[in-house]
């Protein structure tokens, strides 16, 4: 797509200028590894210029200069530190795993969301990293061994076929996405046609995420693009055919640790006013790329104070038929969504 036809379609959505001005003046930010330091002693040690974030402890501002390559500091290579965006912590503290879960990460290579949970649980628990592709595995196994995670499993499937059922207490989907938010020239490949083609693989995959959830257990849903057929569209499909699936208010969720009010937008209330408990971020929002962030719990708590909600969980066996007739031949994402998914994995040092 032109630049003219983008700006269109963005403004659409939020004021175009605004949100590039800040897409391409990003902060840079790394979080802190507490399984090998505690913060205190990491501030005390560290030779690189940074700030603390003030929406979250182990975040901080890199004020280095742009060619600083934070990835050959020896607080990296030791494994204290993984370079990663705002948007892309929070997914993590959205659900919030604890000691005792058993989590799985759909999309987990090369790992900066999944060693964050591995520092949320405390090492403890049981934490699975999937991925479809052996060298995205090999890139996961890279990250464990360098920041010391010890209570991980690592499998390859098919996210949108994974073939388990209430398995897991939580599970990250952040889905391979068109990465308008994320990725540099990911606007001049795109049209509105490869969100389409897209969203129906992101479908199968939270789908298939959901059926591996135990009933009571929380999945958290993110892109890193501004397309709603990817994000909200995707979460309705689900909640239209599975009528223990319901939205969670992310804002809640990251009351826990009395944060700051941390800048965004609702979710867009054109599929109902539900959905104003997801969250937008754009880039202007936290001077970073651009990100979608859902939580959907599946049925009622086992415990806590809406226990006495009426949801009740039915398996999804698969998809509604409209989405099994929209699916079909589509083995995999095509040629033009592949480099989306490349661009839009947690490779790039700054987010995913």
């Amino acid at each position: 797509m032109d630049e003219q036809g983008f700006r269109d379609w963005l403004s659409s959505y939020i004021d175009y200028d605004e949100a590039m001005a800040a897409f391409h003046d990003q902060k840079r930010f790394f979080r802190v590894n507490t399984i090998k330091i505690d913060v205190p002693a990491f501030k005390k040690m560290t030779s690189i210029a940074c700030e603390s974030s003030p929406y979250y402890s182990a975040a901080f501002e890199i004020k280095e200069p742009p060619s600083y390559q934070i990835g050959k500091t020896w607080e990296y290579v030791l494994g204290l530190i993984y370079p990663q965006s705002l948007p892309s912590i929070l997914d993590s503290l959205v659900l919030f795993p604890g000691p005792q879960d058993n989590v799985l990460d759909v999309a987990a290579a090369p790992g900066s969301k999944f060693s964050h949970m591995a520092m949320l649980m405390q090492n403890k628990g049981v934490l699975t990293g999937n991925d479809v592709k052996g060298q995205k595995i090999s890139a996961l196994y890279s990250t464990i061994n360098r920041m010391n995670i010890l209570n991980s499993i690592v499998t390859m499937r098919d996210g949108s076929d994974l073939n388990w059922r209430s398995r897991f207490d939580k599970i990250l989907l952040d889905a391979p996405c068109t990465a308008l938010g994320s990725g540099e020239g990911a606007s001049a490949r795109w049209d509105p046609t490869h969100s389409y083609r897209i969203s129906t693989l992101q479908r199968r995959m939270l789908f298939s995420a959901f059926d591996a959830l135990k009933e009571g257990g929380e999945l958290v849903y993110s892109t890193c693009t501004y397309a709603k057929e990817e994000n909200e569209a995707v979460i309705a499909n689900l909640l239209e055919n599975v009528s223990g699936a319901r939205l969670l208010d992310v804002g809640q969720a990251l009351k826990q640790d009395d944060r700051l009010d941390i800048p965004h937008e609702p979710g867009l209330s054109d599929f109902g006013s539900e959905f104003r408990k997801c969250w937008r971020i754009y880039p202007q929002h936290l001077q970073s790329e651009g990100f979608f962030i859902a939580k959907i719990r599946k049925g009622e708590r086992i415990s806590g104070s809406e226990k006495g909600d009426t949801a009740i969980s039915e398996g999804t066996g698969g998809m509604a038929k409209e989405e099994a007739d929209a699916s079909e031949g589509l083995g995999g994402i095509g040629k033009d969504d592949e480099n989306a998914e490349e661009a839009s994995g947690d490779d790039s040092g700054i987010g995913g």
